[in-house]
């Protein structure tokens, strides 16, 4: 299919897809006949999810294989869907990375890859492929956040605030793009069943906030609804919903406490990624 898609079969770039919400958003958006391309590091998963679609939905999916923390990424990244000759007509940045444990402890090449992928990456795609969307006056944008970016994370710190960062933006972006006829929503999940909390498992933290997980699927569900209806931001699930609100009527240096005891890890010292 070329850049003269029909309206109803919209490009889709899923970043972060060969797992996870990501996984998942590009098996609900394959059955609303999109046309899919699928970005992610692991090629072999990527290109099983992209058969299994094609068979499934007969839908075009393109699968490339890239790792969007590394410096520069996203440019690549832009210029291998022009060569492919598509215009996307909607960009769900999904991709994250997470490091948990004592700041000072983290390895930092891997803070450096997480904030290069949390953060450059995120407001790089936004750029290259929000300036197609205002030319053409219609776009849609649906960055990932957390309910970490709701309040200060200890433990979680730099991750924390690169979703603050991802929210932020989002909504601010949300508001110079619409004039133009372009959407931009962000999304904040909160415990998920996905690679990140089973990594965050293995810390040794026992606390009852991240006991309660929801599904992928479901997480997938809430964007793909919000994208589609052009809302500027939404927190997933009632629960997650008002422990976010709560912080914003408590003194900072009180949600702070409570989130380092929320928080607080079995061996504070030990660090460990996961993807989001």
């Amino acid at each position: 299919m070329n850049s003269q898609h029909p309206a109803e079969n919209p490009v889709v770039l899923i970043t972060g897809a060969s797992s996870g919400i990501g996984l998942e958003m590009a098996r609900q958006l394959a059955a609303r006949h999109c046309e899919l391309v699928l970005a992610g590091r692991r090629r072999a998963e990527l290109d099983r999810l992209a058969d299994g679609l094609r068979a499934a939905h007969g839908v075009e999916v393109h699968a490339i294989a890239i790792d969007l923390g590394d410096t520069g990424a996203a440019a690549r990244l832009y210029d291998e869907v022009q060569r492919l000759g598509l215009a996307v007509d909607w960009l769900v940045n999904n991709a994250g990375v997470g490091l948990y444990g004592n700041h000072a402890a983290l390895d930092s090449a891997e803070l450096e890859r997480m904030l290069q992928l949390n953060v450059v990456t995120v407001s790089a795609l936004c750029r290259l492929f929000g300036a197609d969307m205002l030319a053409r006056r219609s776009g849609k944008i649906l960055n990932i956040a957390s309910t970490a970016a709701y309040q200060p994370s200890p433990y979680f710190a730099a991750y924390g605030a690169s979703k603050s960062f991802v929210l932020n933006f989002s909504e601010a972006l949300a508001k110079e793009f619409e004039d133009y006829g372009v959407s931009v929503s962000c999304l904040s999940p909160g415990p998920t069943a996905t690679a990140f909390f089973r990594a965050v498992d293995a810390q040794g933290t026992t606390t009852s906030h991240f006991q309660n997980r929801d599904e992928p699927a479901y997480v997938a569900e809430q964007g793909i609804e919000l994208m589609l209806r052009g809302g500027l931001s939404r927190i997933v699930g009632r629960k997650n919903f008002w422990r976010a609100l709560s912080t914003r009527f408590a003194p900072r240096s009180v949600v702070a406490n409570i989130a380092k005891r929320v928080l607080a890890p079995g061996r504070a010292e030990t660090t460990t990624a996961g993807v989001s």
